[in-house]
């Protein structure tokens, strides 16, 4: 027994020995273990304070903007009821009518029973408190107040429907159209004023319209905090051109501004009621707002619209 013991302690430490001695070579083959990069999900999505763990089924759309927004990205299908002013595209006219933002018909919304209801107007919290309790969400979209602003709109509507891996793709190509006509107007106007009432309420760079139309120059009343100019700073400011709703002509504002450059070089911009709602609504059917005023703007200059007198305004209106 004990040669027994004896041999098998010889032979263990003779082992311990041989291991020890082992050497890794550069030859010595090493495994290494192949990671796996984590699988993108389209879904949660977050957007504000909502997450949304899958694209809704069915929607209801208080907002004409946001229902054209829908209808162009591929989802309007799922809009299954609209306020009463969504009128484009012409399939939405026969979706269930919900009232409006500052009106909504509850009743209405809780029979159609949409999943998401979305509005970019505020809601009065006592309608959002009845519409959540009957099981349907409420998304209020911030009013975009600038070109990005709206991509941005674009994006997060894409990504709720669509899911958050190709929503930037989405995106970028519904409103690559609205860019390029956004780069071609880039500058070509100097200096503005866009005038919006007889008043000279204006529109500053706060706002959608004056942000949208910074985009053909500087908007001389960008930084101004009042909601209008006196007829004094207009003088001051002397823009090249300026910018009026087609119902309002210049022969309204005050004498003194027919001292302005852009009065007497008769570079005055008429925006039609067609454009005007698209700058109210935006989306990217502003493109061709963008070529209507480029379009303008290439006739003045080349004389193709000659300047407009007071006596010649009376005359055609007799």
């Amino acid at each position: 027994m004990y040669r027994l013991l004896k041999c098998t302690f010889a032979a263990a430490i003779a082992a311990v020995m041989l291991c020890g001695c082992t050497e890794v070579t550069e030859e010595t083959p090493v495994q290494i273990t192949e990671s796996t990069a984590p699988i993108e999900m389209p879904y949660p999505v977050k957007v504000g304070s909502l997450t949304f763990e899958q694209a809704p089924e069915s929607v209801g759309v208080l907002s004409p903007a946001i229902t054209e927004i829908i209808c162009e990205l591929g989802y309007g299908d799922k809009i299954i009821g609209r306020s009463s002013y969504c009128d484009y595209p012409e399939s939405v006219k026969i979706k269930n009518e919900l009232g409006s933002a500052a009106n909504p018909d509850v009743d209405a919304i809780i029979d159609a029973a949409p999943e998401l209801l979305i509005s970019m107007s505020p809601i009065a919290k006592k309608d959002i408190t009845v519409i959540e309790a009957a099981g349907t969400r409420v998304w209020i979209i911030t009013p975009p107040e600038s070109a990005e602003e709206l991509y941005t709109c674009y994006n997060n509507i894409s990504a709720v429907f669509g899911g958050s891996i190709d929503c930037e793709t989405a995106a970028k190509q519904a409103l690559n159209p609205l860019k390029t006509a956004l780069d071609e107007a880039d500058g070509v106007l100097g200096s503005f004023v866009y005038i919006m009432s007889p008043d000279l309420a204006v529109a500053s760079d706060k706002t959608f319209a004056g942000n949208f139309l910074s985009a053909f120059g500087e908007n001389l009343a960008g930084e101004n905090d009042e909601l209008s100019l006196t007829t004094e700073k207009l003088l001051e400011l002397d823009p090249d051109w300026l910018i009026l709703p087609d119902y309002i002509s210049k022969y309204e504002l005050s004498e003194e501004t027919a001292e302005l450059s852009a009065v007497k070089n008769g570079k005055i911009i008429y925006l039609s009621e067609d454009v005007m709602a698209r700058i109210e609504r935006p989306t990217s059917r502003l493109e061709t707002a963008v070529y209507d005023i480029l379009e303008q703007i290439e006739d003045i200059e080349n004389g193709e619209i000659a300047v407009e007198t007071e006596a010649a305004s009376e005359e055609d209106g007799e």
